[in-house]
């Protein structure tokens, strides 16, 4: 998909009343999928147009973007059967199995079965290259189907069978309710150990980096960037999700009540400063401060009746070595290596974030959440040093939980 076909598509993008039409949306970064991915100059295009999107469509598009890049991380499924319909991130098959609705995942690793068979036949896949053939008999259900399938996988890929049916548009978890013999819907997720460097029988972690959009005359935030630099390249052990926020209140609320709802295993924000360093002490103060729309902010604490700073839940030490081969070239600082080491107290949205970050997954060991500043020059190497460091601590925690 060259550049101007892109500029040709973004303005057929807009539904009638101004927000971003999420199925013509799907169908064009499925057409970049199909045609190869996309090139430097064309993520660059995509990622100027979302200046312009509605939240839903921005992050949708990111979303899409970061998927693209992570080869490695994402299973290659595809059917023999014909693609009766495109609904969002996944299609629906026609199949000559009468009772079932069949869809498979276009932009991540999941394969979903829905409705019970009322007549024999057979359903193919290719899974990395593998076909795949499972014979269905009437009044079949989906587990059966699914374990019939995940039986005949190739021995690079990893299957799991969830009770339910895949959540649209969500990135797979690869945990949930164990299917069970009498589900009306199951979704298989997919995944390769090895090629994340995964141990038999572990669980890839869900990993969600951020950066921020305009403020203050900031057009190209370079925490923007950074963060779907780090997305598109993917990270050993986990699959990873990008989001560009708002610099607004709201924008950061609505970004943590999805994280809420659906808790990842690490959140890794960003912000563009003077400096980079890790943010190990949030403090409880609002600034008085235009937000990123002009809107003026009312200076006050972040959360009222929270103590007044909070220590990071970034692993500081594990980063600290981890930066330490970057010798007179590191730029990243913490206090455990930094002698001159402060503490941002700009209480501008950055803190909120950062703040709300450790407030919120602090108290819990499942998920590891924190905020670094960066620059415009903050080798993106660095970065990636520092998120191996995290996952790497999150994924040694998650082993030493199942040894217990």
């Amino acid at each position: 998909m060259s550049v101007e076909r892109i500029r040709q598509s973004l303005p057929q993008l807009r539904a009638p009343d101004g927000r971003v039409d999420a199925k013509k949306l799907d169908a064009m970064m499925l057409e970049a999928r199909d045609g190869g991915g996309l090139d430097a100059l064309e993520r660059k295009e995509l990622a100027a147009a979302v200046d312009s999107f509605d939240d839903a469509g921005k992050q949708r598009l990111l979303r899409h973007l970061s998927v693209l890049g992570q080869s490695s991380a994402f299973v290659n499924v595809e059917t023999r059967d014909r693609l009766r319909e495109v609904d969002g991130r996944y299609g629906t098959l026609a199949t000559d199995v009468k009772g079932l609705t069949v869809r498979v995942g276009l932009f991540d690793n999941t394969f979903a079965v829905s409705g019970r068979a009322a007549s024999a036949g057979v359903l193919r896949l290719t899974v990395e290259g593998k076909a795949i053939a499972v014979n269905v008999k009437a009044g079949d259900r989906p587990e059966k189907i699914l374990s019939a399938i995940r039986k005949q996988l190739p021995r690079s890929v990893t299957g799991v069978v969830l009770g339910g049916d895949a959540r649209l548009h969500d990135i797979t978890s690869f945990s949930g309710p164990k299917a069970t013999k009498g589900d009306a819907a199951a979704h298989l997720a997919l995944y390769k150990p090895q090629a994340l460097g995964l141990e038999r029988g572990e669980k890839p972690l869900r990993v969600v980096v951020t950066g921020y959009g305009a403020f203050m005359g900031i057009t190209d935030n370079p925490s923007a960037a950074l963060a779907q630099q780090l997305a598109e390249a993917g990270m050993r052990g986990a699959i990873v999700e990008y989001r560009r926020l708002d610099v607004t209140h709201a924008g950061v609320d609505a970004f943590l009540e999805e994280m809420k709802k659906n808790p990842p295993d690490v959140i890794l924000s960003m912000g563009v400063s003077s400096h980079s360093q890790v943010e190990e002490l949030p403090e409880n103060v609002v600034g008085d401060a235009d937000d990123g729309e002009g809107r003026r902010i009312v200076a006050g604490e972040v959360r009222p009746g929270a103590p007044k700073t909070l220590k990071t839940d970034l692993p500081v030490e594990h980063i600290d070595a981890a930066l330490r081969r970057f010798g007179n070239q590191r730029v990243v600082g913490t206090s455990q290596s930094d002698p001159a080491y402060a503490p941002d107290r700009s209480a501008y949205l950055c803190n909120y974030l950062g703040f709300n970050l450790a407030n919120t997954f602090g108290p819990s060991e499942s998920t590891t959440a924190g905020f670094v500043h960066v620059t415009e020059t903050t080798p993106v190497e660095q970065l990636q040093a520092v998120l191996e460091a995290v996952v790497a601590r999150q994924l040694e925690w998650r082993r030493q939980r199942r040894a217990a």
